[in-house]
């Protein structure tokens, strides 16, 4: 019988790289957002525990599955554009002056690039419907002795979201 541990291996021995990804929304082609950090959200789903006289055993309960938050924090730019972009879309969907919906509410898709070590695309996350939920403020503050740019957080929600590799095929 032949040894086949080395099937068993892994191939590509490079870490992922926390600085290789780019983030793009449907909504904003021509606005670069200065992405500086974005969160792969988390997946949940519900399950039940059954007692026993000795623990509780869990079980899948059905249900569907929660996803959590999309975090991006960008640069903002001296003109606002991104950040007035997501300010907009908020006003707009929260409809912040009007007591009814003059327009039906606006959702974006959106894809997250994930790079190799090689800078090659290697997977890509799709979003679904996306649609902001919170902008972060921005403090001026003249007091300061060093420069830092503007960053802004932006929280989205979404129904779901898929992940393709670099062949574009969905990986279950």
């Amino acid at each position: 019988m032949p040894a086949e541990w080395y099937k068993e291996q892994i191939s590509n021995r490079n870490y992922l790289s926390p600085i290789g990804f780019k983030l793009q929304l449907e909504k904003f082609r021509g606005v670069d957002f200065f992405c500086q950090r974005v969160n792969l959200p988390d997946i949940s789903m519900p399950f039940t525990e059954v007692p026993t006289r000795f623990r509780q055993f869990p079980i899948v309960a059905g249900g569907g599955v929660t996803y959590g938050d999309l975090s991006v924090t960008f640069i903002v730019d001296e003109e606002l554009i991104n950040w007035r972009s997501i300010y907009d879309w908020i006003r707009t969907n929260g409809t912040s002056e009007e007591h009814m919906p003059t327009e039906e509410p606006q959702y974006c898709g959106g894809q997250l690039l994930i790079y190799t070590s090689s800078y090659n695309v290697n997977h890509v996350i799709n979003f679904e419907n996306l649609f902001p939920i919170s902008i972060s403020e921005m403090n001026f503050d003249a007091s300061t002795n060093d420069i830092e740019y503007f960053t802004a957080q932006v929280t989205f929600k979404y129904t779901g979201y898929t992940i393709r590799d670099e062949t574009f095929t969905i990986q279950t």
